[in-house]
């Protein structure tokens, strides 16, 4: 189905459906910066197959050319940072609405027992952002290889209710877990349900990493 992303110049983004199960918990998937819903799908697979869960994968609102060694392509981001903190929060908000949309428009078609986000990278970020504002959305949230935007949620103890797996690998050095734990420490000091857990992994989400988590929703 398409979606219309609010924004100066209008957008028409993709949403996947990888697995409709009404009633069963709801993951909406934010894939990594570049990437595209379908790649990210084929990275979840194991998680997909391993629980009855429906799985929405989002494309992201932003879309931009990358030159590689097979050519040109297009692949997608979900906001930009170029060290403005403000501009940043700005361009994380135009997302936060639009995936705002994505899950109302989920709950009235699959009518699920819950809503969590899963992001990476790019989408952890953003996924963190959004899960920890709106607690009364989404029952919680899987951070994987992205640090939680902690400092972007102005009432942190409001989501306590919320559960939150973060997901690092130790051999990530684009999001070391290092700077993850910088992310972690304000979650576990405002009291939240968190759990982190390491994995032998460089920056991408494993088919080990995909299983714990459906295992950690379901």
């Amino acid at each position: 189905m398409d979606e219309v992303f609010p924004t100066t110049v209008t957008l028409r983004s993709r949403v996947r459906v990888a697995r409709a199960e009404p009633g069963a918990p709801l993951v909406i998937a934010l894939h990594g910066w570049g990437m595209r819903a379908r790649s990210f799908q084929r990275w979840l697979a194991p998680g997909i197959e391993a629980e009855a869960l429906s799985w929405w994968f989002p494309r992201g609102v932003l879309p931009f050319e990358l030159k590689g060694t097979q050519g040109r392509r297009i692949g997608y981001g979900w906001y930009v940072f170029d060290g403005d903190q403000d501009a940043l929060r700005a361009s994380m908000d135009e997302a936060r609405a639009y995936i705002l949309g994505v899950a109302d428009t989920a709950r009235r078609a699959l009518r699920p027992s819950s809503i969590w986000l899963l992001g990476f990278s790019q989408g952890a970020y953003l996924g963190s952002y959004i899960a920890l504002r709106h607690p009364d959305v989404f029952a919680g949230l899987v951070c994987s290889c992205g640090r939680p935007k902690a400092e972007f949620v102005d009432d942190l103890a409001a989501a306590r209710a919320s559960r939150v797996l973060v997901q690092t690998g130790t051999q990530d050095r684009a999001v070391t877990p290092e700077l993850i734990e910088k992310g972690v420490a304000p979650l576990r000091a405002a009291g939240l349900d968190l759990t982190v857990r390491e994995y032998d992994a460089p920056h991408k989400l494993t088919p080990e990493m995909a299983r714990d988590a459906a295992a950690f929703i379901a």
